[in-house]
């Protein structure tokens, strides 16, 4: 499974069996944990495209701004 550093950007094999055994992978190059249980920021398209546009695993998006109503009201 291709997975993106959130760090680095750099695209990671890692194994199907690895990740269902709980032993989550770090980053090839930047040696950063793939998975550090945060959302990543992607502040821009490019950073949208790389992270999303590359990755095989599947991924929830929550689009949102400051000042967007149902955010404002929260």
């Amino acid at each position: 499974m291709i997975i993106v550093c959130p760090r680095c950007g750099s695209l990671n094999k890692a194994p199907d069996s690895k990740l269902r055994s709980g032993n989550l992978p770090n980053c090839g190059r930047c040696h950063a944990p793939l998975f550090d249980g945060h959302p990543a920021d992607l502040g821009s398209a490019e950073d949208f495209d790389r992270m999303i546009g590359k990755t095989e695993l599947p991924v929830l998006v929550d689009f949102w701004a400051g000042w967007c109503g149902p955010r404002s009201a929260s």
